[in-house]
């Protein structure tokens, strides 16, 4: 009897402290996992991504005789290419922005060095001047360090008195229009710098 009265004594107790670990065991654990993730949220938030600087390897530079321009008169405006370093490319797109309101467009025409243009074209609508050249060649167009390249010319008459302005577009505000140098080896864009060039229309 006492033995029997031992048993059910026992058998409650034990299941009790049987019980009693398990909530204890959940309870760490989950613990544990919180503290885990958000060790895991601070260390995700704290790496900071890697910034790459690239530095410009060319320059696209307009050049003309006159910047006063009489208005009524034409005259002549190239763009030109200048490599920092020797280069190897297998196209050059160029989209330049001016105001159709100001000026007119003539006489777009690529570089003779160049090859023939796939797209050459001057939209009056929207004052853009197009002009794409792709590279058939595989090992690609040499652009040596220091030397000017023409790309192309065109010609520019003002209608009105007034400051215009041409601009190399870059894709900023229109992501249509994004003028771009092509490396021949990795097919990567090449970061490269412009000028605007302002006109000075008078009578």
């Amino acid at each position: 009897m006492e033995k029997n009265n031992l048993i059910k004594f026992l058998i409650p107790l034990i299941a009790a402290l049987v019980v009693f670990e398990s909530i204890v065991l959940v309870t760490n654990l989950d613990k544990g996992t919180k503290t885990n993730t958000n060790t895991e949220a601070t260390s995700s938030a704290t790496i900071e991504p890697e910034v790459t600087i690239t530095e410009p390897v060319a320059e696209m530079i307009f050049e003309t005789t006159n910047t006063d321009m009489k208005v009524g008169k034409s005259y002549k405006v190239n763009l030109n290419v200048v490599a920092k370093e020797d280069l190897m490319i297998d196209g050059i797109e160029t989209y330049i922005k001016y105001d159709p309101n100001l000026m007119t467009i003539s006489g777009l025409s690529s570089s003779n060095k160049l090859p023939k243009a796939t797209v050459s074209k001057i939209d009056a609508q929207i004052g853009i001047i197009k002009n794409v050249v792709l590279i058939d060649a595989k090992a690609g167009y040499e652009l040596n360090k220091g030397i000017i390249n023409s790309v192309l010319s065109f010609t520019v008459t003002p209608k009105k008195v007034g400051l215009a302005s041409f601009e190399i577009s870059s894709g900023n505000t229109d992501k249509e229009f994004v003028t771009m140098m092509v490396e021949n080896q990795t097919s990567k864009q090449l970061v490269f710098l412009t000028n605007k060039l302002d006109i000075n229309a008078i009578k």
